[in-house]
């Protein structure tokens, strides 16, 4: 009984280590770009039975289940401050069990893709690659760190845009903004880690040009994007729409907080910002279902 209790903490603990919840989001924002989005033209039960579609959505959340677990990984010393309660999961699980857990993660990660077919095989195998090298390598330079982070996490959702090789652009859209938020939240995670980076040696923005010069930096570039937003919409009026008012969504969101960071005295925003920008994240993966009515 001791033993399968054990067992059985120790799944629920793997759980919380790989961010179930992150992936059961990341999934089901595949399963609704590929319905609302490449879809719309489709029968939906030829959706339902397109079965690479369901080995594209499986693989990638096994590559991101082993992502989280290398990177627990490597933060094991630096989430001991930054994120203690992520540290526990790991401290609780033991190294040779979460390296052990990553390398099976992956196998089924490629082999999944594989039965999907060879240019899936190829793009989830590069991903796997790219998750190690981030956390091993990437995640240690400042800036290449805040742009790689954001350009992974849109992995899958491209993954699934490949599958149907159309050319699209409304995703670019969607994806290009959906960047936005992802990059501005890095920024905010390493504003409110830095006291971790510093100490283990994580050469993040922050820690290279300082919490003032992040801020404004920021800042400018949220604005900046802004600027390009309202030039593109006036450019090409005809193409407003869906795309461009989540983009318009996201857009503010992330300027919202940027401007409020470069006015804050104090690290007590940071949390708030992070929570604000997570939040604005999952409005932004799961709104592609409002097109139905626009």
């Amino acid at each position: 009984m001791v033993k399968a209790n054990s067992r059985r903490m120790r799944w629920i603990l793997l759980l919380g280590a790989i961010r179930w919840y992150n992936m059961l989001l990341l999934a089901l924002a595949q399963y609704i770009i590929a319905f609302f989005v490449f879809g719309e033209d489709l029968p939906y039960l030829q959706l339902l039975l397109n079965r690479k579609l369901h080995l594209i959505v499986l693989s990638t959340s096994f590559a991101v289940a082993g992502a989280f677990l290398v990177n627990a990984f490597y933060d094991s010393e630096k989430d001991l401050v930054n994120h203690p309660k992520i540290a526990v999961f790991s401290r609780l699980l033991g190294q040779n069990f979460l390296l052990n857990s990553y390398a099976a993660f992956n196998v089924l990660a490629i082999l999944t893709a594989l039965l999907a077919s060879l240019k899936v095989f190829l793009f989830v195998s590069a991903l796997v690659c790219l998750f190690w090298f981030y956390s091993h390598k990437l995640q240690k330079m400042p800036l290449f760190r805040e742009i790689s982070a954001g350009v992974l996490a849109l992995a899958p959702l491209i993954a699934v845009w490949l599958h149907f090789a159309t050319m699209h652009y409304g995703m670019v859209i969607y994806l290009g903004s959906l960047f936005l938020l992802a990059f501005t939240r890095e920024v905010v995670k390493d504003l409110q880690g830095n006291k971790g980076n510093i100490i283990f040696g994580y050469k993040t923005v922050v820690v290279a040009a300082g919490s003032h010069f992040t801020k404004n930096w920021l800042f400018i570039f949220n604005l900046l994007c802004a600027c390009l937003w309202i030039f593109g919409s006036l450019t090409f009026p005809h193409h407003w729409g869906y795309y461009s008012s989540i983009s318009l969504f996201s857009v503010v969101a992330a300027q919202a907080v940027s401007l409020t960071l470069r006015f804050s005295r104090n690290d007590s925003f940071y949390p708030i910002a992070d929570t604000l920008l997570k939040t604005a994240i999952v409005i932004h993966l799961l709104s592609p279902v409002v097109r139905i009515w626009m």
